[in-house]
């Protein structure tokens, strides 16, 4: 089996094989599958122009790899879908049925299955230079298409879990840190640690140990900052006082209005702002489907109710995934 056919066998979603609830949405594992192996060339483009994965996952030049980054990030915002719930709530601690054995197993394997394609692919980079990617006359192999994606799908998931973890308060933000710098903080310890050689010990949990790594870099990187800040104007605090709480408001929001206002409210962030149809390619995730109407209308609402108490917001309906995993109670594992 591949790795993105193993990838596709351990998620924890209703799929086309017959494993679907009442109600559920299939998934074409088939389709999945296929864009998988379409990030994995992006993956090894990157590599072979230098580009290290934080930047690529950000750049236009790599169409799927940038999608891919920012829908998974929009995706934690997402409201859960009732019919998923049940899917949903053993993996974050909000269930009493546990999960499943045999599913914790699956997760498990796929951990060290990623973190041993990561770590070949890792080691095959430091013998292997520009020069001899041109000279290698099957340059997609199979092997080095693996370890593309075991690369990324590591770097996501320790950068989504840093996210969680991150933006859960405004700490970060209060200093001037950016998502952007969350980023940078996961590929550097998930590279880092791919050098270790007790991360493939079978007795632990690598992306767990990744996170923790991270974590605490995270919080070094924010007490960096606050040293430099002491010496900056009481206005340029300010400032990041107000992006920091402004950003914390809008992630509780509904997530077209989130992005909408994000985008209305650039100037205030300290980003430029995008025309909405430039927007909506930019995030389907969340504004797919709404015309331009509708995304009009959703600001202007947005932005007077931002002016009233925040029982007048237009807050999620339902919990997402941020909602859920960034509670005490639920398991980062």
């Amino acid at each position: 089996m591949n790795l993105s056919s193993a990838v596709t066998h351990a998620l924890p979603v209703p799929t086309n094989s017959g494993k679907a609830g009442a109600g559920a949405p299939l998934l074409d594992m088939r389709e999945v599958q296929a864009e998988l192996d379409e990030l994995a060339q992006e993956v090894v483009r990157a590599r072979r122009l230098d580009v290290p994965l934080p930047e690529a996952v950000r750049s236009p030049d790599f169409p799927n790899l940038s999608a891919f980054h920012q829908g998974l990030r929009d995706a934690l915002f997402l409201e859960i879908p009732r019919d998923f719930e049940p899917l949903v709530a053993p993996l974050t601690g909000a269930s009493d049925t546990p999960v499943p054995p045999e599913q914790l197993q699956a997760l498990a394997q796929l951990q060290r299955t990623l973190v041993e394609h990561a770590h070949d692919g890792h080691v095959a980079d430091e013998l292997v230079d520009a020069a001899d990617y041109e000279a290698d006359e099957d340059p997609d192999s199979v092997e080095e298409l693996q370890s593309a994606l075991a690369e990324l799908l590591v770097f996501e998931s320790v950068r989504l879990r840093l996210l969680i973890t991150t933006l859960s308060t405004e700490d970060y933000e209060l200093v001037g840190g950016e998502e952007a710098d969350i980023d940078t903080i996961a590929w550097r310890e998930m590279f880092l640690l791919l050098e270790e050689p007790a991360i493939r010990d079978p007795q632990i949990r690598p992306l767990s140990v990744m996170h923790a790594a991270a974590t605490v870099a995270v919080a070094r990187d924010a007490a960096d900052r606050a040293d430099l800040l002491r010496a900056s104007g009481e206005d340029f605090r300010e400032e990041l006082r107000m992006r920091a709480r402004l950003r914390s408001a809008l992630r509780e929001l509904r997530l077209p209005e989130s992005v909408l206002l994000e985008n209305a409210l650039a100037s205030l962030l300290g980003n430029e702002r995008k025309e909405l149809s430039t927007l909506q390619s930019e995030r389907p995730v969340a504004l797919e489907g709404l015309s331009r109407q509708a995304m009009d209308q959703r600001v202007s609402r947005g932005r007077r109710a931002l002016t009233r108490q925040q029982k007048s917001w237009p807050r999620r309906r339902r919990p997402a995934l941020f909602d859920l995993l960034r509670q005490p109670s639920a398991d980062a594992a």
